[in-house]
């Protein structure tokens, strides 16, 4: 079987001119640390970006490890992060703490977005959770729009890693520490 290679397939999305800069969400979890690694290596060819992390407090001491993951790479790599911290002043819904937990999570991206005027926000969506969000639109009976997944291009937010099952992306982590 042929090895992904992640790396050009990112260089392949984010072939654009090389003035611009990049917002990455990353969570501390394997994927955005790839995803992370990645646009660090592409930093020689001019490539410039920034991390966004958010902290919902959710899962205890894994949540401020995952934090101390994403500060001690950005720190050892000289990338400007930000950091969201949510806390009490953050009302927690009612329902669907996923839905909640997304409009926060964008809501955030795009301030930073604005504030440093970064054109894209890239996140670390791979194809298991294209799988999943099919399977989800599939049994919402979502239309033919609703079946075609995420998108890899839209609305300035790139999901370089799309093509990629979860696990190449952790051999791709494997092999590179």
């Amino acid at each position: 079987m042929k090895k992904p290679d992640l790396k050009k397939e990112l260089e392949n999305l984010v072939n654009l001119p090389q003035n611009h800069t990049y917002l990455l969400a990353v969570s501390g979890g394997v994927d955005s640390m790839v995803l992370a690694h990645l646009f660090n290596q592409l930093r020689d060819s001019g490539f410039e970006f920034q991390v966004a992390h958010i902290n919902y407090h959710l899962r205890g001491e894994d949540s401020n490890l995952d934090q101390k993951v994403v500060y001690e790479f950005c720190k050892s790599n000289h990338i400007k992060l930000h950091v969201y911290d949510v806390s009490e002043k953050d009302q927690k819904p009612q329902n669907s703490i996923q839905l909640w937990a997304r409009e926060l999570r964008y809501s955030f991206f795009k301030k930073i977005q604005q504030k440093e005027n970064l054109e894209f926000l890239v996140t670390a969506h791979h194809l298991n959770d294209q799988l999943e969000t099919f399977i989800i639109n599939l049994s919402k009976a979502a239309g033919i729009n609703g079946l075609s997944g995420i998108p890899s291009n839209e609305n300035n937010i790139l999901r370089p890693l799309l093509h990629f099952t979860k696990e190449e992306i952790y051999e791709y982590a494997k092999e590179n520490n």
